[in-house]
């Protein structure tokens, strides 16, 4: 349980339970990755970000706008619901909780939801385009598969919230929200963060590629390849000297 204590600040501190914090700590340090390489974020740093606890019922969600300094004290703890039960959201959060929760509802396999502004994403987002698999690394994180644009609904609005649900699919990591931003998701918080980073690159890369002639999508043979690629390698383990029996996958 987390108790309320108030500091010189007047900002309240939470004390989350010992089955909590560990939890919580992962959302500072996935916010802190987020600010300490700024170009993902919008100049506002504006993102949320939230976490499955272990039971599977509730999640903790960044109660702020703000991504910059965040401390386990900005978080709350809601049910899929997106009733809270402990800590503070502030006001202009309130929106996002369905955002966060109906992701949890529809995937229970999903871990961890982040939702940034970051620029190139955005830029694709507000142009109502979505991301096609051109970029070798989406692929080899598993986005095999267009990124869709979900249509526009007012921040928070139950319209916004059915337009994502309704893109999203049994294998999906991400939607762009119309005129608005990204959405990602995946089945932990290590791994969410860093599909922002893979985004932001794929949608930088591909508007470059735009201006000299436009960005080629892989069809499904080369999807298939690489990630087939990758799985071999994962297979190996990694390399230690002196362990002459490791081989490397032969080239088709």
């Amino acid at each position: 349980m987390a108790h309320n204590n108030s500091i010189d600040t007047g900002k309240p501190r939470l004390d989350w339970d010992a089955e909590t914090m560990p939890w919580a700590e992962k959302i500072v340090w996935s916010a802190h990755e987020l600010v300490a390489r700024n170009a993902v974020l919008s100049h506002s740093q504006h993102g949320n970000i939230s976490v499955r606890l272990p039971d599977g019922d509730r999640f903790l969600l960044t109660g702020v706008g703000a991504l910059a300094d965040l401390t386990t004290d900005d978080l709350g703890l809601l049910t899929l619901d997106g009733e809270i039960v402990e800590g503070n959201i502030a006001p202009a959060s309130h929106e996002i909780i369905q955002m966060h929760a109906a992701v949890y509802r529809r995937r229970p396999d999903v871990g961890a939801v982040v939702h940034t502004h970051s620029p190139y994403v955005t830029a694709y987002a507000i142009a109502n385009k979505p991301i096609e698999p051109t970029y070798e690394a989406l692929v080899r994180f598993d986005i095999n598969e267009t990124v869709p644009v979900a249509a526009y609904g007012p921040r928070g609005s139950e319209a916004s919230v059915t337009n994502i649900i309704d893109v999203m699919t049994d294998t999906s990591k991400a939607c762009l929200l119309a005129n608005h931003g990204l959405l990602v998701w995946d089945t932990t918080i290590e791994a969410t963060t860093h599909l922002v980073f893979i985004l932001e690159e794929a949608a930088q890369f591909s508007l470059m590629a735009n201006v000299i002639g436009g960005a080629q999508t892989l069809p499904a043979e080369a999807i298939a390849q690489a990630q087939a690629r990758r799985a071999e390698y994962e297979a190996l383990g990694t390399l230690t000297a002196g362990r002459s029996e490791q081989a490397t996958p032969a080239d088709d």
